[in-house]
């Protein structure tokens, strides 16, 4: 799909307007159901509007060390749906105290390259859940090309942070059995969904996403 047109310049970035963006409506909302359609976590969808001189490499293309951040972003929201369930523990995560999720490692395809004026949308799909770590695929969609520019695969682990060991969730008393519980039914949820995508989209072939 070609990458869409806008009246004028302002408008290409009008993103970055806190109110008058209407001319990116469209093309959000079409982003926003397709990845809720492929079991992408909604309430922590996040879009990134791109910043010209904080983006771009000199090839005016987004700089490839810029889509890590993308991802922390998008991840941090994730992680913000956790605090239903932990409470006053919640902020502990944050402080270095009791039990917190660490990044442990990813791996990034980069599918096409995004430039600027553009706004991203950054989303999560949990794959797996096991008592200490879950997995994620965050993917980060551009807006004025309607498509995939990026794709990470990595998971996340749960350490005690007064010990520095790995935290088994399901031993740790509430509210880390109530947050397995959670993150363990979005799982389901994401894999039925993304699921039915594929045999609506690819006849049953295996996505690489």
């Amino acid at each position: 799909m070609p990458p869409a047109k806008f009246a004028n310049p302002l408008e290409a970035s009008s993103y970055s307007h806190p109110i008058s963006n209407s001319a990116y409506a469209p093309l959000r909302q079409k982003i926003v159901e397709k990845a809720c359609l492929m079991g992408y976590d909604y309430d922590s969808l996040t879009e990134i509007g791109l910043d010209w001189s904080l983006d771009q490499d000199p090839n005016n293309h987004v700089t490839n060390s810029a889509y890590p951040r993308f991802a922390s972003a998008g991840n941090i929201r994730l992680i913000e749906t956790f605090a239903g369930v932990m409470g006053d523990k919640y902020s502990d995560m944050f402080k270095g105290k009791g039990i917190g999720p660490v990044l442990k490692g990813y791996t990034l395809d980069l599918k096409r390259p995004a430039a600027y004026p553009d706004a991203l949308i950054v989303g999560s799909r949990l794959s797996e859940i096991q008592p200490d770590r879950y997995f994620t695929t965050t993917t980060v969609w551009s807006l004025r090309q309607q498509a995939i520019v990026a794709d990470f695969k990595g998971y996340v682990v749960f350490m005690n942070f007064d010990t520095g060991r790995l935290a088994n969730l399901l031993e740790a008393g509430e509210p880390y059995v109530a947050l397995h519980s959670q993150i363990k039914a979005k799982v389901e949820k994401s894999n039925d969904l993304f699921a039915e995508w594929e045999h609506k989209n690819l006849g049953g072939k295996k996505s690489q996403l």
